[in-house]
């Protein structure tokens, strides 16, 4: 049986009406994961992206942020120093001038103490805007180029083996009477001499003398990780060296800016110091 032209023309119509209110294919943005959504303050946090172009970044806390492609995705930490205020931020991966995706990372006080420390003449005396330039620059060139890959595996290992904290991560640095800002890593406690050892698998990008760090080591874990080893008596590896967890980096000491021997040992997550021992409990985040 046939169809009328009435009813050919109101089908049309009711079919026109349809496709209009059918939702319209879009390619799908780029899904962004976190190892978390709350750190406090020295805590680091892992970010993956998928699907997201090659010149996507991540901006948080006021911070750009590089993305390092691992595979078919896109990775890096970022993290809240001691100096990072309370509060609620935006985490957002930007490209081209644009948010593609977007998150919520609330960063948590921490209770931070203080240390009041004497230091003697020809130490304080370092403390000079040239002396801290100079150490800047010599960092900043050595860590210029970063592993993409991550290289470490499991958890990370205190390079002092046995020696006692004598001083924890984010104390506020005192000394003689001038507030120097908070500490960026975790002293160990140890006499001259004591071995001291890459905390996991790396590339060493700096085996220097630093005027305040004194002899220093820099190992690049990948995706921006970096550990540093300061105060050495005795450096033993050289930049360019890929050393294993374990490996000897060099031997206690008091160089540089230090009342007496010790290892000062930190963790830069790009170009952030975060507390490194949640790493020899947990691994990375």
């Amino acid at each position: 049986m046939g169809h009328t032209p009435d009813k050919m023309i109101r089908s049309l119509i009711v079919l026109l009406i349809v496709t209009s209110l059918a939702p319209v294919p879009t390619g799908a943005g780029p899904v962004l994961e976190l190892s978390d959504t709350a750190i406090r303050q020295g805590e680091a946090l892992g970010v993956t992206v998928r699907g997201a172009p090659g010149d996507a970044v991540v901006r948080f806390a006021g911070r750009t942020w590089p993305l390092y492609r691992t595979g078919d995705v896109r990775r890096t930490y970022l993290g809240a120093d001691a100096r990072t205020k309370p509060g609620a931020y935006a985490l957002s991966v930007v490209a081209g001038g644009r948010v593609l995706a977007k998150r919520t990372v609330t960063v948590t006080k921490v209770a931070f103490r203080q240390r009041r420390l004497r230091l003697d003449p020809d130490k304080e005396a370092l403390f000079t805007p040239a002396m801290v330039a100079e150490e800047q620059r010599k960092v900043s060139e050595a860590l210029r180029v970063l592993a993409p890959e991550p290289m470490w595996e499991g958890t990370f290992i205190t390079p002092a083996v046995a020696a006692p904290i004598s001083s924890p991560y984010g104390v506020q640095s005192v000394y003689n009477g001038t507030v120097r800002g908070f500490h960026r890593g975790t002293d160990f406690a140890a006499p001259t001499g004591t071995p001291v050892r890459a905390a996991n698998h790396g590339i060493v990008r700096l085996a220097d003398t630093l005027p305040l760090s004194g002899n220093a080591v820099f190992v690049d874990h990948g995706l921006g990780v970096l550990t540093g080893y300061f105060h050495m008596s005795k450096l033993e590896v050289r930049p360019g060296e890929r050393v294993r967890k374990g490996d000897l980096l060099g031997l206690v000491g008091s160089t540089g800016v230090a009342t007496g021997a010790h290892l000062h040992w930190g963790m830069r997550v790009n170009g952030i110091y975060v507390d490194p021992i949640p790493w020899t409990v947990d691994g990375a985040p």
